[in-house]
C-alpha cells in the first residue's frame, strides 16, 4: 500500500493572530517565519499520531483487493471516500459504484469494506482509493490537546531560533507534548490484510 496526499489543508488547526497572542508577539516582522512554524508543527504531530488534523484529499494505491474485502487505511481520522478506481488490462481507471464500498463508521483505525468488487486488470497499482482525512475544516474541529501541542511546538522553536537566542532558551517541552500527544497515536499490532495483500 502505498500513498500520496492530493490537496493539503485549506486552514491550519491554529490561526496566525491566535498563535502570535500565545506568543505574546503584537508585531508583524515575523508573520511569515510563524506561518512556517504552524505548519510545520502540524506536520511533525500528523507524522507521530498518525492522525491528519485537518481536512485534506489522500490517494491511496494497491495492487489488490484483500481476500477478506476489508481495508484497514492508513490515515485517520478519515471522513469520506471520495472515490474508489480500479484499472483494466490497458491501464484505464474505471470507477467503483459507491454501493460496492462502505467506510465502517467508528472504526479506528478507519476500515473500507469493499463487496463485489473485480480484481484491477494488472498487478501493481491497480486500485485508487481516494479519502479526505482529517478532524474537519475549522481549527476548532481539532482536538484541544493536539491544539495545546502544536502551541508548545511553536512557541519552542520561536523561542529557539538563531544563534543569539541561546541565552533566552527554556527548558525543552518534550514531555509536556508526549502526553499531549500520546492518546491519539495510533498502535498497529502487524500488518494489517492490505498491507499483506499488496
Amino acid at each position: 500500500m502505498r500513498r500520496y496526499i492530493l490537496n493539503g489543508p485549506a486552514v491550519e488547526p491554529l490561526s496566525l493572530p491566535e498563535i502570535k497572542r500565545w506568543l505574546r508577539v503584537d508585531h508583524s516582522d515575523d508573520d511569515g517565519l510563524i506561518l512556517g512554524l504552524i505548519k510545520a508543527a502540524r506536520e511533525r504531530i500528523e507524522a507521530r499520531t498518525g492522525r491528519a488534523l485537518m481536512a485534506q484529499s489522500w490517494r491511496i494505491i494497491l495492487d489488490r483487493w484483500p481476500g477478506d474485502g476489508r481495508i484497514l487505511l492508513p490515515l485517520m481520522p478519515v471522513l469520506s471516500v471520495t472515490a474508489v478506481q480500479i484499472s483494466d488490462t490497458a491501464g484505464v481507471l474505471i470507477p467503483l459504484a459507491p454501493t460496492t464500498y462502505r467506510l465502517e463508521p467508528g472504526s479506528e483505525p478507519p476500515l473500507l469494506a469493499v463487496t463485489g468488487a473485480p480484481q484491477p486488470g494488472r498487478d501493481r497499482n491497480g486500485i485508487e482509493i481516494d479519502v479526505v482525512a482529517g478532524y474537519g475544516l475549522s481549527g476548532e474541529d481539532c482536538p484541544e490537546a493536539l491544539r495545546q501541542a502544536m502551541r508548545l511546538l511553536v512557541s519552542e522553536a520561536y523561542e529557539r531560533r538563531g544563534p543569539d537566542q541561546a541565552e533566552n532558551r527554556r527548558a525543552p517541552t518534550a514531555v509536556e507534548i508526549e502526553a499531549l500527544i500520546s492518546p491519539y497515536r495510533s498502535i498497529r499490532l502487524g500488518k494489517s490484510a492490505l498491507e499483506q495483500a499488496a
